[in-house]
Parts: structure tokens; sequence; C-alpha cells
């Protein structure tokens, strides 16, 4: 009986290790995907009725995914691995998910999960006149929202006051709703961002038009792929959310389509907005080239009116530059200055011919 219970005792010391030995193995496999970050990782937990709402911080219990209040889940630093892992093994969620969590890198993109929605996208903002897209994932569950952030920092602070307040229908509302508030903040961003590249572009015409160089392509040349790379992260989202419409996923309620269709009418807008950035962006190049073109053209053109201004002189002092002894006028007292007269009564003679013409 000892050694059967020895036995039976080590048996399960083994599958224990093996059972260890493969979890860390699968963690091992799971890796921060982006630009190495070194801020402390921030948690902020929102659990909710219609009649209150909790707020704690850095909260460290995440078995938030089986009671009936609503739960946001908002982490401030997806580099932090183990936490991610945490989260997202809580919320049994598939690892291709929390791969895509994990890499910054990620297309955005929405996947119905069946029991989840995943959602990659990326957030645009302008810094010190460049832009930056951070990647943002969110998992939509039944009774809750979980976000993952790459920067501390976000557009989220009036869907926070608006929860702590209890203004709106947020409380009132289920998950659902609460993720299309945060989709729709984001898309506002988008809208802001896309505004101040315009004022730009309204002060780059002006210079274009008066003084066109190399300084000025520079700059438009930068708006051009900052529009470009905000219309490929609106791209997919608008393919994502028509999808969702379209599929009548079971995390969506019939309730909430109406704000989901509007929030597709929103990022069209929003890409056709980017597409005009992108046509005036196009525009100031062409106009760009044609002045160019334009200057040089003009530049040309005096350089061609005085070289044929100076072929007949070449050829009056061509001739009187010939080394004959027997040429007629050699001696005569006041050749030099005729010559000199006739040079300058052709050359004016032309000049205004030429103005008259309209020639330069």
């Amino acid at each position: 009986m000892l050694r059967q219970g020895l036995s039976a005792l080590s048996s399960f010391a083994s599958d224990l290790y093996s059972d260890q030995k493969q979890k860390a193995k699968a963690k091992a496999e799971l890796a921060y995907i982006g630009e190495t970050k070194t801020h402390k990782v921030d948690t902020q937990l929102y659990t909710y009725q219609p009649k209150h709402c909790e707020v704690i911080n850095d909260t460290e219990n995440y078995d938030i995914f089986q009671d009936q209040n609503i739960h946001w889940l908002n982490i401030d630093g997806v580099h932090d691995v183990d936490l991610v892992t945490t989260v997202c093994e809580k919320a049994k969620l598939d690892r291709l998910t929390v791969r895509q969590i994990l890499d910054t890198t990620q297309r955005p993109k929405i996947e119905d999960m069946e029991r989840y929605l995943s959602i990659n996208l990326q957030s645009a903002i302008v810094k010190k006149g460049q832009l930056e897209l951070e990647h943002i994932s969110f998992i939509l569950g039944e009774n809750y929202v979980l976000s993952f952030q790459e920067e501390q920092g976000d557009y989220f602070d009036g869907i926070r006051g608006k929860l702590q307040e209890g203004l709106g229908l947020l409380r009132k509302r289920g998950a659902d709703f609460l993720f299309y508030q945060m989709i729709d903040v984001i898309l506002d961003n988008y809208f802001a961002t896309i505004d101040h590249i315009n004022d730009e572009i309204g002060t780059l015409e002006p210079l274009v038009l008066s003084n066109p160089d190399k300084s000025i392509l520079i700059p438009i040349e930068s708006k051009k792929r900052s529009v470009q790379l905000i219309r490929k992260s609106l791209m997919p989202l608008k393919e994502g959310i028509a999808a969702l419409i379209r599929g009548k996923s079971t995390l969506i309620k019939k309730s909430s389509h109406t704000y989901y269709k509007d929030l597709s009418n929103s990022i069209a807008a929003a890409i056709e907005v980017t597409d005009s950035a992108l046509k005036a962006l196009e525009g100031l190049t062409n106009i760009y080239f044609a002045s160019l073109s334009q200057k040089m053209n003009e530049t040309m053109k005096v350089l061609t009116t005085v070289a044929t201004i100076f072929i007949p002189l070449t050829f009056i002092a061509g001739i009187y530059g010939m080394n004959f002894a027997n040429m007629p006028e050699l001696q005569f007292k006041y050749g030099y200055h005729i010559t000199w007269g006739v040079m300058i009564l052709v050359a004016v003679g032309m000049a205004v011919y030429f103005k008259r013409k309209k020639w330069f």
C-alpha cells in the first residue's frame, strides 16, 4: 500500500511539474512586439450598474467575468507580458488573440470569436508636428470591455466622467454601448488630427504659390505620408464595423445597431476628409512643380533673349575683328565709335521689338 501511495504521489508530482513546464513554455512563446517601454503599468477597473459605479486603480482582481455588473478594465502598458497574459487567461481568450494584443505592429481589424469580439486598431495624434499612431486593443464580452494601450494617458476621460457621474446612457446600457462610445472617442480624435493637418495645408498653400523651393516640398510630402497612414488605419476599421453590423453578433444588442451604423457613417466621413486632404496635398505638389517649371521658363526666356540680342553684335564684332590688310574703313577716324553706335542701336532695337511682341 505504501509503495502504491508513493507511486501515486510521484505520478501526481510529475504531472504537476509537466503541467507547470508546459504553462511556462506557453508563456515564453508570447512576447511583446513594439518599441521598448519602461514606464510603470497602470490598471483601472470600472464596475458599474445603473445606480452605482466603483473605480479601483492598480487592481489585482481579474475575476470580473461572471457576475451581473458591467466591467471596464483598462491596462496602460502592453509591454508587461505577464500581466496581459494573466488577464487574458482569466477571460479565457484564445492564444492568437493574446498574440495580437502584444503585437503593436498588427494591422487594424475586428474579429468575432463568438464568446467575445477582438478589436485591434490605431489611434492618431500629432506630437511636435509629427503624426504618431498608438496601437490599442479591445476585447468586448457579454458584460465587460478590456482595453490594452501602449502609452499612459488616453482620450477616455470623458467616458470616465460619465461613468462616475452617471451622465448619459452609459450606465443604463450594456458593454456594447461602452465599446461604441470608446470607438467614437477615438474617431473624434482622428477628425481632430485631420483638421490639424488641414490647417497646416492652409499655411503651406500661399508659400507654394509665392516662393516654391525645396524646403516647402519636404513638409508637403511629410503631410502626405501622414494622411496616407490615417487612411490606412481607418479603412480596416470601416470594414470591421460594417462586418459587425452585417454579422448580427450576439454581443452587439439590437438596441445598439443604430449607434454602430452611425459609427460606420462617421468612419466613412473621416475617410472622405482624408481623401480631400490627400487631393489638396497632391494639388500643392502639382502647383509646386508647375511653379518651378514656370520659373525655369522665365529664366530660359531671359537667357534666350540676351543670347539672341548678342548674336548680331557678335557678328559685327567678328567682321571687324578679321585680320585683313585691305578691309575698308580700317583707317577711318570714327570707325570704332560708329561701330559701337551701330551695335547699341541694334541691341536696343531688338529689345524694343521683343518687348512689343511680349516675348519677355
